[in-house]
């Protein structure tokens, strides 16, 4: 089977591309857990000076979570399991002393939204989009809303959440959403610039600094993760996504996906915002 996860280091800027099936990048079990042990290694191989996360050419940076995996969830301990997992997604990518750089093309959702926000610096495309629907989806969105407000505050984070609709490219970079614009051709590029050069600051100081700010975003989400569980568990156990989930799934709605498997994942990737103007299915959560 194909690699998840392609990792090419080159002139220290590791360059980590999600490889999941179809061009979304769905976050599947067995792509956090890549991402995790990637991250976890570069933060300890010399040889790293900064990290590069995108989702490949012509590619989504991530449609969100797969709901091939999601689908299953019914409000019990695999809920805590899927939170937690999450969690260390995100920290695993905070706890990176080094300059993280997100390169973003056509979509960010949910989950790929959120992940965007826990690198360093981003690069868009001018035809990328942000978009954190789950509301009006029935999943929930506490660690979005936490993540959105200590990102931008309280206003912004009550506009994308309840209205769920796309931030474009130049409405992204207006709010430092992204710090960079870049041609599509020029994406990668582009961000392996930035990160070579965030990476040619003197490291002491930049990572000093760098796990002093994360470690209070780190602690936030570790604070509220117990929350954070009892909302998405009660949501699960009502079945508020199901209709959603279904009309998505179509077929595959039916067949059974071991939330720990991943496999289904590299199958079939599932969608939260069913169509956009490409007719491409998206997905997100949390």
């Amino acid at each position: 089977m194909e690699s998840i996860l392609r990792e090419e280091l080159d002139q220290g800027v590791l360059v980590l591309t999600f490889h999941s099936a179809g061009p979304h990048n769905p976050v599947s079990r067995a792509l956090e857990r890549a991402i995790i042990a990637a991250c976890k290694r570069a933060e300890e191989d010399e040889s790293v000076h900064a990290v590069v996360l995108w989702g490949g050419p012509e590619r989504s940076f991530s449609a969100g979570g797969d709901f091939n995996e999601v689908k299953n969830l019914a409000g019990g301990p695999e809920v805590k399991a899927w939170i937690e997992g999450t969690l260390e997604l995100y920290r695993s990518i905070l706890d990176l002393t080094k300059p993280t750089v997100a390169a973003v093309d056509r979509y960010a959702i949910g989950i790929g939204f959120q992940l965007a926000l826990t690198c360093d610096w981003r690069v868009g495309t001018e035809r990328c989009q942000f978009i954190m629907p789950e509301l009006k989806h029935g999943i929930a969105c506490s660690l979005g809303s936490y993540m959105l407000e200590k990102s931008f505050g309280r206003l912004a984070m009550t506009e994308l959440i309840y209205g769920g609709e796309p931030v474009d490219a130049p409405t992204a970079r207006r709010m430092s959403l992204l710090n960079e614009l870049s041609s599509v051709p020029e994406l990668l590029a582009t961000a392996r610039a930035a990160a070579a050069r965030l990476a040619g600051y003197p490291q002491l100081p930049l990572r000093r600094t760098k796990r002093f700010a994360n470690t209070r975003f780190s602690e936030g989400l570790r604070e509220i993760a117990s929350q954070s569980v009892a909302i998405h568990s009660e949501a699960f156990a009502h079945k508020t996504a199901q209709a959603h989930f279904k009309a998505v799934l179509g077929a595959k709605y039916a067949a059974g996906a071991s939330p720990a498997s991943g496999t289904a994942a590299q199958e079939a990737p599932a969608s939260l915002e069913t169509k956009h103007a490409d007719g491409a299915s998206l997905n997100g959560h949390t």
